[in-house]
């Protein structure tokens, strides 16, 4: 599953008005003059921006007491929400028609993917994957950064058994994780 167009649309723009802003505060790539420019940019300029985003997060409450782009409360309560962030090395397990399934240690989370949902961006033969994600509450769901880090490993039967364990275990336990407190 994937946002609607109308929620994908609004998340890049608060996003990359919020990684403008941290990029003219600190300077880590040559300064863009508009988001829209921004936006642009390269990924590894936004990584390195994402990187410096998530070394501190005073960067988002700065962002939202000085709303530069003149957000909404609404979109400043979503973008003060991403304090809370979850971010690491992950293991999509599987693909469900609600969300994908990311597993980090023993705790499961449902991710929805941007414009695309995370099947329509790899083939279930290719599960699990891993990879560096940021997740982040977005209107009651969980959604990633807009950037998947994937590792090049391969898994053999053991692990694939364990991370398929910690899924059935969250899912008949009720606990898988669809939304990160605000």
């Amino acid at each position: 599953m994937k946002l609607s167009k109308a929620d994908a649309d609004m998340f890049y723009r608060l996003m990359w008005s919020l990684q403008h802003f941290v990029n003219t505060k600190l300077r880590i790539v040559p300064e863009a003059n508009s988001v829209s420019e921004y936006a642009k940019y390269k990924m590894e300029d936004k990584l390195k921006v994402r990187k410096a985003l998530l070394a501190d997060k005073k960067l988002i409450e700065e962002f939202v007491r000085a709303n530069p782009e003149g957000f909404s409360s609404d979109d400043l309560t979503i973008i003060s929400g991403w304090r809370n962030f979850v971010s690491g090395r992950f293991y999509i397990e599987r693909f469900l028609k609600k969300y994908a399934v990311f597993i980090q240690c023993e705790e499961v989370y449902g991710v929805l993917g941007i414009y695309e949902s995370f099947s329509e961006m790899a083939h279930p033969s290719y599960l699990p994957l891993c990879v560096n994600a940021v997740l982040l509450p977005f209107k009651g769901r969980i959604i990633y950064d807009g950037i998947l880090e994937p590792y090049n490993v391969m898994f053999g039967r053991n692990i694939m058994g364990e991370l398929k364990e910690i899924y059935m275990t969250a899912k008949n336990e009720k606990r898988i994780i669809e939304t990160i407190p605000v």
